[in-house]
């Protein structure tokens, strides 16, 4: 007999009769049982436990409701020979393996490992997403002049008798965050739109649109200045000085609550790598394509620092979640 492994834990006081029939309906091999002072929810296959956690993370935070939540059946060997799989899935009663083991989860779709977070709570995100393709539309139609900080073309660069010093002077201070809006080219407005569905929104909904935007403006104007400081006889534009900011974002809040994993794995490794290859010049010269490093480093840096404080401030409960084996209350 396969040994039970325990997969989730909940309070005693924890109604679970919307979970349990969330598994009858869908022949789950998972049973619930009381175990010292908390409910355990256990299963003999640690894989389907694994795909399940996601989930139940998310209706443990009250964010989903089981009932209308349904898992896809996968394609089946009776699907193969041209049966109706989701009707296999819906009316087939669940095979029974020695020792009573379901073999149900054969027919169960691996959930996605990124949360579906209602719109709602990331109204700013996708703001930020729509910003990055309306910056590219109005660059391609000469519609960007006002949001960039022109260039100087002088050789001993001065802050007092800089270009961005006589955009101050005329009150255009909108210009230390619009360059974020601009985007030079299609592809990089759609990684950095990518950056900020995969990054962006599940930080959105757990801390709240408030302290978003102060991430998102400050990250924004750091990374500017810094870009600007760097290269000032260069017009520079684009919004991944703020996706940086997010991976710094990212990188604290995975070693403040390690529980946490609304973002994959990796991701924050893949863009810190891929941070420091542009920084070596190798993309430009491969490429052919200038980077902004400076911005780069520049959001990193700053939403580094501004996380930090916020976990400092207790914002990190907000990414708090229970997993199997953590007996603490989210």
């Amino acid at each position: 007999m396969s040994r039970w492994i325990a997969v989730y834990q909940f309070p005693l006081d924890k109604d679970l009769s919307e979970l349990a029939l969330f598994i009858r309906r869908h022949r789950l091999p998972l049973r619930l049982a009381e175990e010292g002072n908390r409910q355990v929810l256990a299963t003999p296959d640690p894989q389907l436990g694994e795909f399940l956690l996601p989930l139940l993370e998310r209706w443990e935070a009250g964010e989903i409701d089981l009932a209308r939540v349904h898992l896809e059946p996968v394609e089946t060997e009776g699907a193969a020979k041209g049966e109706d799989a989701s009707a296999t899935a819906e009316t087939a009663p669940a095979e029974s393996g020695e020792g009573g083991e379901s073999k149900a989860d054969d027919e169960i779709a691996v959930p996605s490992p990124l949360p579906s977070w209602p719109w709602r709570k990331t109204p700013l995100s996708l703001l930020l997403i729509a910003l990055c393709f309306i910056g590219f539309f109005l660059l391609r139609n000469d519609l960007a002049e006002s949001l960039v900080i022109y260039p100087d073309r002088g050789g001993d660069f001065q802050l007092q008798n800089s270009t961005l010093a006589w955009h101050w002077a005329k009150g255009e201070y909108w210009r230390l965050w619009t360059p974020a809006i601009v985007h030079f080219s299609l592809p990089h407005a759609l990684f950095n739109a990518l950056g900020i569905w995969i990054l962006g929104r599940p930080l959105e909904a757990r801390a709240g649109t408030l302290a978003f935007a102060a991430l998102v403006l400050f990250s924004a104007a750091a990374s500017n200045l810094a870009q600007y400081y760097w290269s000032p006889q260069m017009v520079f534009g684009g919004m991944s000085g703020v996706v940086y900011a997010l991976v710094g974002g990212v990188f604290v809040l995975q070693r403040w609550q390690p529980g946490w994993r609304d973002v994959p794995a990796g991701i924050v490794a893949l863009a810190v790598g891929w941070l420091l290859l542009c920084a070596t010049g190798l993309v430009t010269y491969v490429l052919g394509v200038g980077v902004a490093n400076a911005a780069h480093f520049g959001g990193f840096i700053s939403g580094l620092l501004l996380t930090l404080l916020y976990c400092l401030a207790g914002g990190a409960r907000h990414f708090s979640d229970n997993t199997a084996g953590n007996s603490a209350a989210a």
